[in-house]
């Protein structure tokens, strides 16, 4: 067990409420509660009459008390202490160790702590609550405060009061709402994991969600064959510009082509020869198009070109500029190909509806010539 340190240096404060009291203050003091104790007409209280008045009065509001004599080491308890714990009244021995031996192991260093800083005056007072070894050996919370009460002429402490209350009920009920706090703590915090771990696989949903949505959309859009624009989705963009023509009143022009003799292709080299052969033409007429051009494959050999901003004259020029980039060009099976052209501009008033049929009757007067550009 623990010694317990005492200090031998004088002390100069009494430990009172919340500061420290000279113990000149205190021995005036202690005086005027004399003198004040003497009424006119009243027989004077001797020292033993005042130590038994005070010992009932703190049995009263207590269930336990004890008188600690520093000099002789000696600790006497009330009845009502051993009552308490459930031992036979002053069965015990009467010094500091009884107490330090019923004293909880897993309270005791922090009961010893706390009971040492008060004796080096460290502490204005002593007060803990621990857990003591009662007489059937469970153990029982108590709550225990205590002071100094006399003094030597030296201003040293000889002599040390305190209570015991048992506080086992309410300190019970303190442990467990500290536990169903803890466990509260716990699961708030599991459930912010499992929160946090849903939102991320949420997150990880949506994002797999959207880039499908997106290549559903990407390919509701293109060609499987040419990765072009298919026809749905060149149809949109003509709509958009037409819609930006009558706002506007700028030039739009629409050039429609068709590969010559194609299924002379097909028949004489494969359709998978044929297949490359359109992927090729049309990543050719890509080459030569602006960023702000739309190319799409419109239905099997035929494509067709939206030019923005774009009269007939330059529309017309860029497509015997891609006549000779085709007729130049060296495909796979080894032979030349040519290509026909319909080309026209969007005229005020007109639908989109009948563009197109001009277009495509420009585009037919191309292919009975073969490898020339007709305008309309």
């Amino acid at each position: 067990m623990r010694r317990l340190r005492f200090p031998r240096k004088r002390i100069d404060c009494l430990p009172f409420g919340r500061g420290h009291w000279p113990v000149e203050r205190a021995r005036d003091c202690r005086k005027m509660d004399e003198r004040a104790s003497k009424p006119p007409g009243l027989l004077p209280l001797s020292r033993e009459d005042l130590e038994k008045t005070l010992r009932y009065a703190l049995e009263i509001v207590s269930d336990g008390i004890w008188d600690w004599n520093i000099a002789t080491n000696q600790v006497s308890r009330s009845a009502g202490w051993y009552l308490m714990l459930g031992y036979p009244p002053h069965s015990l021995p009467e010094s500091v160790e009884t107490w330090k031996n019923i004293i909880h192991p897993e309270d005791y260093p922090r009961v010893m702590a706390s009971f040492q800083a008060y004796l080096d005056g460290e502490s204005p007072e002593y007060c803990e609550e621990y857990r003591c070894r009662t007489y059937s050996g469970d153990y029982l919370w108590i709550s225990d405060r205590g002071r100094f009460v006399e003094f030597d002429e030296r201003g040293e402490p000889r002599r040390m009061i305190g209570a015991h209350h048992e506080i086992h009920q309410r300190k019970l009920v303190e442990l467990e709402l500290q536990q169903r706090n803890e466990e509260l703590f716990d699961w708030n915090r599991r459930l912010e994991d499992l929160v946090a771990e849903r939102t991320e696989a949420l997150h990880r949903v949506n994002q797999a969600l959207a880039s499908k949505m997106a290549e559903a959309q990407r390919l509701s859009e293109i060609d499987p064959l040419t990765e072009l624009y298919n026809r749905r989705k060149f149809e949109q963009c003509l709509h958009h510009e037409w819609m930006r023509r009558q706002r506007h009143g700028r030039a739009t022009a629409l050039v429609m082509i068709d590969v010559d003799h194609f299924k002379r292709i097909n028949d004489l080299f494969g359709h998978s020869t044929g297949d490359r052969v359109l992927v090729a033409f049309g990543r050719l007429v890509a080459s030569e198009l602006r960023e702000v051009d739309v190319l799409a494959r419109w239905g099997g050999e035929e494509f067709i070109l939206l030019l923005p901003e774009t009269g007939l004259e330059a529309a017309a020029a860029l497509a015997e500029r891609l006549r000779q980039r085709v007729r130049s060009q060296s495909f796979e099976m080894g032979e030349r190909l040519t290509a026909s052209f319909g080309v026209g501009v969007l005229n005020d008033g007109e639908t989109l509806d009948l563009l197109l049929c001009r277009v495509d009757d420009a585009l037919y007067r191309a292919k009975q010539r073969r490898d020339c550009v007709a305008c309309c």
